[in-house]
Parts: structure tokens; sequence; C-alpha cells
């Protein structure tokens, strides 16, 4: 295996060991810093770059109360 093949390898190993810890422990800073690069891409004019941008969007965070539809805090009605 040639040199670039493995350095390559080696930083989408990191990036995926990073995403994954971001992931478990900083949920909310994740899924802004997804938002931002979605709203990145969307913004451009080209075609294919807004594709991107619409297949980053991340999911509508619900919160953590609003899953059961309790109604404790009555924001579900």
């Amino acid at each position: 295996m040639n040199e670039l093949l493995q350095t390559l390898l080696v930083y989408l190993l990191v990036l995926w060991c990073v995403w994954r810890v971001l992931k478990k422990y900083a949920p909310n800073g994740l899924w802004q810093m997804q938002a931002r690069l979605s709203f990145a891409f969307e913004s451009r004019n080209q075609l294919w770059l807004k594709r991107i941008g619409r297949a980053l969007r991340p999911a509508i965070a619900i919160p953590t109360g609003c899953s059961s539809h309790c109604t404790t805090c009555k924001t579900c009605a």
C-alpha cells in the first residue's frame, strides 16, 4: 500500500473516532455543527452543493420529555 493511501485511511479512521466521541458526549454540539455545515452548502448557487446540504441536514431535535408524550410540561399538546 502506498503512503498516500495509508495516510488517507488513518485520517478517515481518526475522523470516524472523533465523530463517535462527539456523538456520545456532545450530541447538541454535533447537531449544531451539522446544521451549520448543511446551511453553508444549501446557501450556495450550484445545484449539486444544495443537494449535499440537504443530505447533510440533521434530524429535528425532539426534547427528551416529549418522546413519551406525557402531560407534565404541556408542550406536546
